[in-house]
């Protein structure tokens, strides 16, 4: 059964330094822990110092305000993503709002793992990257996370963008779990036939083989997700309306992007 978690239903908890976090999934939440996804709030001049073990890989998604990490300011149209052993020291700028992501030993998700452990941080500036637009119907998706951006195949995030009375056929993933996160507005999830209301910052985790699709009525909706391990293939339940992806030739702030993706179907795209 997939996991839904309310955001106001889950209790702020505080660091020792008076941290405000949720925990919104935790390692009890799964069978085999492979991920770990917290939320944090920062008064303005705040530091929050985060811990990476030689094992896991962590990313860093800004949801409003800015953060300073090794004397580079990130907003949100960038992701901190860090492999191996590190402490990271993220400075709020501004009061911010942050999500931090972890794959608890990723090496298990790669398809070709070595023995060694990378210590690396990656700046993925996703906001440079290209916007592709569902063949169908008006829905945007944008790659956050990859082979190419972060030189692993253990994670592939996308960031989808619903208008207004927009749906997605009903489909299913086998290979990789799966969760949302709703950065804005409102999106009916309908899962095994089963209708469920998300709002900003619920959560929405999906194991294999879980048929699901998503459905808006007066509001936008705005959502991350994340497939561990990266690649996983995607079964339509009805074969008229397959995800098809066409790049529009700009970038999330009307921008030429930084690169160029080629139209694909969802989990098929080469070079992403």
């Amino acid at each position: 059964m997939p996991i839904i978690k309310k955001f106001d239903d889950i209790e702020f908890k505080f660091d020792d330094d008076g941290i405000k976090f949720k925990n919104l999934i935790t390692k009890e939440d799964l069978v085999d822990s492979r991920v770990t996804l917290d939320y944090f709030e920062l008064s303005a001049q705040k530091n929050l110092i985060i811990e990476n073990s030689e094992n896991d890989v962590m990313w860093i998604q800004i949801l409003s305000g800015l953060i300073n990490i090794e004397d580079t300011i990130i907003d949100h149209n960038k992701i901190i993503f860090i492999k191996g052993n590190k402490n990271i020291d993220c400075g709020a700028i501004e009061a911010s709002n942050l999500v931090i992501t972890k794959i608890l030993n990723y090496k298990v998700h790669e398809k070709n793992p070595t023995d060694n452990f990378e210590k690396t941080i990656n700046i993925i500036n996703w906001g440079n990257e290209p916007i592709l637009k569902s063949e169908h119907d008006d829905r945007k998706r944008v790659y956050l996370l990859s082979e190419t951006l972060a030189d692993t195949d253990s994670v592939k995030g996308e960031l989808i963008i619903y208008p207004k009375d927009t749906s997605c056929p009903e489909h299913y993933h086998v290979g990789a779990e799966h969760y949302q996160f709703l950065t804005e507005g409102n999106v009916i999830a309908v899962l095994d036939g089963k209708e469920y209301e998300l709002s900003k910052y619920d959560i929405l985790y999906n194991f294999e083989n879980e048929n699901h699709w998503f459905y808006t009525k007066n509001s936008i909706c705005e959502f991350v997700e994340f497939f561990i391990p990266g690649e996983a293939k995607t079964i339509w339940t009805q074969t008229t309306n397959v995800c098809t992806w066409s790049p529009i030739g700009l970038d999330i702030n009307g921008e030429k992007p930084s690169r160029h993706i080629e139209k694909h179907v969802h989990g098929e795209g080469k070079n992403i």
